[in-house]
């Protein structure tokens, strides 16, 4: 059988995932909810530490002996609008209250409040990234669950550009489920 120089096949152009795509928050759930524009694209992440077995008498590695000890998913991205929700989901432990003016009967503002505790209401139940796949009318979605910002919150401000916080939302095992990893892919069937 003859071998290919390249990779391309046939089925090549059906099956690239394109462009930023859009972050949801609670996807497919009842409260779903786009999160907001975001500029200079969207990555995910999945850092694995892996723990070679070593045994004595093997003179290198073991075919099935090697383990999972570690592994974390995230979503980076680029956040460009801005919105007290947006603000609350960055900075992770805070609470969200109308400002009042000085008669104290018109909303004027929103005070975002950050409370120095993690409570359980604070995580998210899942945050998807959705994307396009060439060649489909379907989304591939890549989905974080127990969901997180856990990284600073900086936000640089400067003259003829947009404020756009890179920020880090990280998925977090479920306590009752604690062996499945708390992420997954969809990657939909392309004709």
């Amino acid at each position: 059988m003859a071998h290919q120089t390249h990779g391309i096949t046939t089925e090549t152009v059906h099956n690239m995932i394109l462009d930023a795509g859009a972050i949801y928050l609670n996807y497919a759930e009842p409260d779903e909810k786009l999160l907001g524009a975001t500029s200079g694209g969207n990555s995910f992440t999945v850092e694995r530490e892996v723990k070679v077995i070593e045994i004595d008498g093997a003179k290198g590695k073991v075919k099935g002996a090697r383990r999972i000890t570690e592994e974390n998913a995230s979503l980076t991205i680029n956040l460009l609008e801005m919105s007290p929700e947006n603000f609350k989901l960055m900075l992770t432990a805070a609470d969200i209250e109308d400002v009042l003016d000085k008669d104290g009967t018109t909303k004027i503002a929103k005070k975002i409040k950050p409370r120095g505790q993690i409570l359980d209401s604070d995580y998210m139940k899942n945050v998807a990234l959705v994307s396009t796949v060439s060649g489909s009318n379907r989304p591939c979605v890549i989905v974080l669950y127990n969901v997180l910002a856990d990284d600073e919150l900086e936000i640089e401000l400067e003259d003829k550009e947009e404020g756009k916080p890179e920020v880090v939302l990280s998925a977090h095992y479920d306590p009752a489920h604690i062996t499945e990893p708390p992420y997954e892919i969809h990657y939909p069937e392309v004709s």
